[in-house]
């Protein structure tokens, strides 16, 4: 187990106030155990950003890992170390 620290952008950020989140994740753990520790420190974000019953993200978010996105990959592992950021999607025409 170790501390992460998760920043937030956009609607994220608006929805909590915070800039960033401290969560306890395991080594190797994946987007939806991400998920689900955000949801239980940040309940508000359920149903806006998060699916209500599942642990994915809604449409037009997306997790920002070691300057990769990430919408729904369920290969990706983090580590301790690893920058996370949780943002919402710029929709453009």
């Amino acid at each position: 187990m170790f501390k992460c620290t998760i920043e937030l952008y956009g609607i994220p950020r608006q929805i909590t106030t915070e800039r960033k989140v401290e969560v306890e994740l395991s080594d190797g753990a994946g987007l939806a155990e991400i998920i689900a520790a955000l949801r239980s420190k940040i309940p508000s974000l359920s149903g806006t950003v998060f699916y209500p019953d599942d642990d994915r993200l809604m449409e037009f978010y997306a997790f920002n890992i070691n300057g990769r996105f990430y919408v729904d990959d369920r290969e990706i592992r983090v580590h301790e170390g690893d920058r996370i950021a949780l943002l919402a999607l710029a929709a453009g025409g």
